[in-house]
């Protein structure tokens, strides 16, 4: 069995659109700023600028595009963290996600839905429950916005 190995930003950022419906794999094209909250094309057409460098790139281990790197130092930060609790981004796509779960019958079809669509696995009976517990004192978007979170999603397998 491998070691998780945790995904790059590009990679990340790229799978959280994928997961939540919001990707736009069009090819080619004029590069975007990644910040922009309206930008769902993939990380690689991100505009990459010597003299401003994006939040996400910034926080996550991008090397300063003014000089050559051979690699991307990995850290783990508190913005790094901050950036999935509390960042528009990852609101954004847990909105999309439950947009695209509308349609379930009940709150565990939901349930299973979003584990589904995030985690690519059903929950087990006690991540069910707990997952009701939760939507008991908060709201579907919420509940998705932390599967988001999880490790499962940043680290490969």
């Amino acid at each position: 069995r491998m070691n998780p190995r945790r995904l790059q930003v590009e990679d990340y950022r790229d799978s959280l659109l994928r997961i939540a419906g919001s990707l736009d794999d069009k090819v080619y094209g004029l590069s975007q700023d990644l910040d922009a909250e309206t930008n769902n094309r993939r990380t690689i057409y991100g505009r990459i600028g010597r003299g401003r460098l994006t939040n996400l790139l910034k926080i996550y281990d991008f090397p300063d595009p003014t000089q050559t790197s051979p690699s991307r130092d990995l850290t783990t930060t508190p913005l790094q963290q901050l950036f999935v609790l509390n960042g528009p981004f990852l609101r954004a796509q847990a909105n999309s996600l439950v947009k695209s779960i509308d349609s379930e019958p009940d709150t565990n079809a939901r349930i299973k839905a979003l584990y589904r669509k995030i985690l690519a696995r059903d929950p087990s009976p006690n991540e069910s429950e707990i997952a009701k517990n939760y939507l008991a004192q908060s709201d579907l978007p919420g509940l998705a916005h932390v599967l988001l979170s999880t490790n499962e999603v940043l680290f490969q397998k």
